[in-house]
């Protein structure tokens, strides 16, 4: 008996040893690196023929960056490679590059020019976020994958190309869909026109799809079913919208900072208002709130001032802090707006949300209370009218009794 456990126990023992080297060995990536001989460039060479490059100087305004380094064929832009270099103009990409990695010109302010060569199969997630000056860029035909919010922040960007060999995306007159075109990435934020209409057979607008685009004022939405987050927010110029059936929610600031905007229509398939989702849409002066409608999320209708009344219907079971009736005074605190007044009912959320936050409310008097009242006073009157009747006829036949 002990030699069978003297046995289990060894085994056991070796068991222990094997499996921290077998984790070890699948977990853990072994690189190794070095310097161009400049000093310039620091790669990292990940064993599975990826070689990466990282920039050395944070204040270089031209890069060219080296197709190998020690007989080491660069093959990706590692992550944050440029970022926050606000020097950074032009950069020159060898034919050797597959990846752009995640955040690689991240901040990259001053950056014009870039160019992107056949090779590239895949731009991470925001790889040019906040590069203000550059205008224009092109995906070649071998992109595979454009993660979310490559483009962010790219104010000055007029057009984005697509080889038309490319298999995953394409362009209309310089606007990034998928190859089928169910999928609207991205409008350009300095693409020129006042009006524009989502093409048949797009379903989805990609988060930030439309951010910052200052010559929008009109856009038509046609058989969009799926929106994604701050869509439309800092869109300036927009003046008008409708919303599709379809719709569910607005995620996020929809339409956030949409300064110019003044004439909304949401669709009765709407549930969800997302935080900040008309946050500082000083114009917007009348909205309709459908009775499908369930959650109004916190900040929704923040710092809009000309909207000086909204009903709430008692469809709504949630609604986050200073979503409506309040601005951000000057010591950026909330205040209350002096001219707001909801309009909802005794029981409901929307009555609560102006008990807690001490909203001027009707209370439900201006809708279904209002006709009882007006009931109420109609017997009233009817009661006194009749009794006056009754006792002016006693007294007249009192006096002919006397007579």
């Amino acid at each position: 008996m002990m030699k069978l456990i003297k046995i289990i126990s060894g085994l056991l023992t070796s068991l222990c040893l094997l499996m921290p080297l077998h984790v070890s060995a699948e977990e853990v990536i072994q690189t190794s690196g070095g310097y161009s001989q400049d000093g310039l460039w620091y790669y990292n060479d990940y064993g599975d023929g990826t070689v990466s490059v990282v920039c050395q100087d944070n204040t270089i305004e031209e890069a060219v960056i080296p197709s190998e380094i020690d007989g080491h064929k660069i093959t990706m832009v590692e992550l944050d490679c440029f970022k926050d270099n606000t020097n950074l103009r032009k950069v020159t990409l060898p034919d050797t590059i597959t990846v752009l990695e995640d955040y690689a010109f991240y901040l990259c302010s001053g950056l014009e020019e870039i160019n992107i060569p056949d090779s590239v199969e895949k731009f991470g997630f925001q790889t040019f976020y906040g590069c203000a000056k550059l205008k224009e860029i092109s995906v070649p035909a071998g992109v595979t994958e454009i993660e979310g919010y490559t483009f962010d922040g790219c104010t000055s960007l007029e057009a984005v190309h697509v080889e038309k060999n490319n298999q995953n995306y394409k362009d209309e007159d310089g606007i990034l869909f998928t190859k089928d075109g169910s999928d609207l990435i991205l409008y350009p934020a300095s693409k020129t026109g006042n009006e524009y209409t989502v093409p048949d057979g797009c379903t989805k607008l990609e988060g930030y799809a439309f951010m910052a685009n200052s010559y929008l004022e009109q856009i038509t939405l046609n058989s969009v079913t799926e929106m994604g987050e701050d869509v439309f927010y800092y869109c300036t110029a927009l003046k008008s919208i409708e919303i599709p059936e379809g719709i569910t929610m607005l995620t996020g600031s929809a339409f956030g900072n949409c300064t110019s905007l003044k004439s909304v229509t949401l669709p009765e398939t709407l549930e969800t208002i997302g935080s900040g989702c008309f946050y500082n849409c000083i114009q917007l002066d009348e909205i309709t709130i459908p009775d499908s409608v369930t959650t109004i999320n916190s900040n929704a209708f923040f710092n809009c001032p000309s909207l000086t009344r909204i009903r709430i219907s008692q469809n709504v079971t949630t609604i986050g802090d200073y979503a409506f009736g309040f601005y951000s005074g000057e010591d950026a605190q909330q205040q209350l707006l002096p001219d707001f007044e909801l309009d909802a009912d005794n029981g409901t959320a929307g009555f609560e949300y102006a008990v807690r936050f001490n909203v001027k409310c009707t209370g439900g008097v201006t809708q279904g209370i209002v006709f009882v009242y007006i009931m109420i006073g109609i017997v009233a009157f009817v009661i006194i009218a009749v009794i006056v009747l009754v006792v002016m006829q006693k007294r007249i036949q009192k006096q002919r009794e006397l007579f």
